[in-house]
C-alpha cells in the first residue's frame, strides 16, 4: 500500500486576518459607504463583536485593509525600486517606479476603483491612511530626481514632483484601462515603456 501524503502544513487564519480579507471583498464589491460591518463579519465567518474587539471602527478595518493591499513585501517589484544604488541612470530608476506602482494598483484594481468614487467622503483618517501608503515611495521618486538634477542630469527647469505625479497619473489610468471589458491594442509593457520614453526625454539634459 503506497504511504499516504502528508497534508500541507496551513496555519490557520486567525479572526483578524479573516476580517481584513473579508472587508476587502466587501469593499470591493459594495463601496466603502454601503459596506456594514454585519456583512464583513458574515463573509469572516465570526461575528460583529469580534470585528469590534479586533478594530474598534470600520475605519479601522479599512486602513488595516489598505495597509496589507499594498504592502511591499507583496510586491517584489517595489523591493527592486526601493534597492537601487544612489546615481542608478535615469531609465533604469524610473522604469523600477513605474513597473512596482503599476504592478501594485493591477494588484488592487477593484478596490482601487472604490477608492476612486469615494475618496470625497474621506475623513482625516483615511486620508492620513492613504498618504502613508502611497507617498514615501513617490517621495522618495522626487528626491532621485532632485539629486539627479543637482548633478545636472536632469533639467533645472523641471519640477520633479509634477515628473511623478504624471507618471503616476498615466500609470494609473492604464491600469484602469486594462480592466475594462475593451481590448488594448498594445501590451503592458509597451505602454509603460512609453511612459518612460516620455518622461525621460522631457527632463533629461542629454536624452538618450
Amino acid at each position: 500500500m503506497p504511504a499516504r501524503t502528508p497534508a500541507p502544513d496551513r496555519r490557520k487564519a486567525t479572526a483578524s486576518e479573516r476580517l481584513v480579507e473579508a472587508a476587502a471583498t466587501v469593499f470591493a464589491r459594495d463601496g466603502l459607504s454601503s459596506a456594514t460591518t454585519r456583512e464583513i463579519a458574515r463573509t469572516a465567518g465570526v461575528n460583529e463583536v469580534t470585528l469590534f474587539r479586533n478594530f474598534q471602527t470600520k475605519q479601522n478595518l479599512l486602513a488595516a485593509v489598505l495597509e496589507k493591499a499594498f504592502e511591499r513585501k507583496s510586491n517584489p517589484l517595489a523591493e527592486k525600486f526601493d534597492t537601487l544604488p544612489e546615481g542608478t541612470p535615469l531609465r533604469e530608476l524610473i522604469t523600477a517606479f513605474a513597473e512596482a506602482d503599476h504592478a501594485s494598483l493591477k494588484q488592487n484594481v477593484s478596490l482601487m476603483r472604490v477608492l476612486v468614487g469615494e475618496i470625497q467622503k474621506f475623513e482625516e483618517h483615511e486620508m492620513k491612511v492613504l498618504r502613508a501608503i502611497f507617498r514615501p515611495r513617490r517621495d522618495e521618486l522626487t528626491k532621485r530626481l532632485r539629486d539627479a538634477q543637482a548633478r545636472g542630469e536632469v533639467l533645472a527647469d523641471v519640477d520633479p514632483m509634477i515628473v511623478v505625479d504624471q507618471l503616476v497619473g498615466m500609470i494609473f489610468t492604464h491600469v484602469l484601462r486594462s480592466d475594462c471589458p475593451f481590448k488594448l491594442e498594445y501590451k503592458q509593457d509597451h505602454y509603460i515603456r512609453a511612459c518612460v520614453d516620455l518622461i525621460v526625454r522631457g527632463i533629461s539634459a542629454s536624452p538618450k
